[in-house]
């Protein structure tokens, strides 16, 4: 049974199909690139997964759940976590704050232990804390553990973005554009840490404008164009693909890479 599985979604706005009976099946352990060029439906199928969009037809399976309609939070609290090409962050808290924040979505406490103070929940609030700082020496953020998150670099925003994605534990991670407005050095370190995410076995799916990046990281690409799916298989198969070259990916590497 596949981790995550697309039957037929499509999604309308108004007249326009912004995806189309869109099939797909991601496994469990796999790391999977999304292309495609702007507006092929990229950003929306990952609105349609995480609950954000409903959709205008088709299903959505997660662990052989029908999760189609879900809203968001029922859907993350299932395992399914994405990031979002903006940063979606508490900024009035800190970057410790923010992680703290997510590592509750795991949380065994509730209202009754807090109120009493009980050893359990002691120990569960000391638990979450120490995943927290862990997480911030882990992504490089200890230095600005106690920085307002409004305040912080852009390239800090993002890493923390993906820091508190990561702590609300996922089983499936996606991510929207991760690298955006990064340094290439900034790139570099982030790109580490989501292989490594990977061969600990978390099941990745990446959107990600970087052509270079798609195919040193993904074991696997879906292409999308027009909200289509118009190409499932290994990237050196589908980065050659005639349609797929010519709906996206016409980047010198990866026509230097098919010639």
């Amino acid at each position: 049974m596949a981790l995550l599985e697309l039957q037929n979604v499509s999604k309308h706005f108004g007249k326009l199909a912004a995806l189309s009976n869109v099939s797909l099946e991601i496994e469990r352990g796999e790391f999977v690139g999304l292309v495609g060029p702007n507006g092929s439906g990229k950003t929306t199928l990952f609105n349609v997964v995480s609950g954000f969009y409903s959709p205008s037809g088709g299903k959505v399976y997660y662990n052989g759940e029908d999760i189609t309609g879900l809203r968001p939070d029922k859907i993350t609290s299932k395992g399914l976590v994405r990031t979002f090409q903006s940063n979606i962050l508490y900024k009035e808290a800190t970057a410790l704050e923010n992680l703290v924040r997510a590592s509750y979505l795991h949380s065994t406490t509730n209202s009754w232990k807090a109120f009493f103070n009980t050893r359990d929940y002691r120990e569960n609030e000391k638990a979450i804390f120490e995943r927290a700082e862990a997480a911030l020496a882990h992504w490089g953020l200890e230095e600005v553990r106690d920085v307002l998150a409004d305040e912080l670099p852009h390239g800090h925003q993002r890493r923390l973005g993906l820091a508190v994605a990561v702590a609300a534990d996922p089983e499936l991670l996606l991510l929207d554009e991760p690298l955006a407005g990064m340094s290439g050095e900034e790139r570099l370190v982030v790109m580490e840490h989501v292989r490594e995410l990977s061969n600990q076995g978390m099941t990745i799916v990446l959107v990600e404008h970087h052509v270079k990046t798609v195919l040193n990281l993904c074991e696997r690409l879906l292409a999308l164009d027009y909200g289509i799916k118009i190409a499932d298989g290994k990237p050196e198969e589908v980065t050659c693909q005639k349609d797929v070259v010519e709906a996206y990916l016409g980047a010198e590497e990866v026509v230097d890479q098919c010639s």
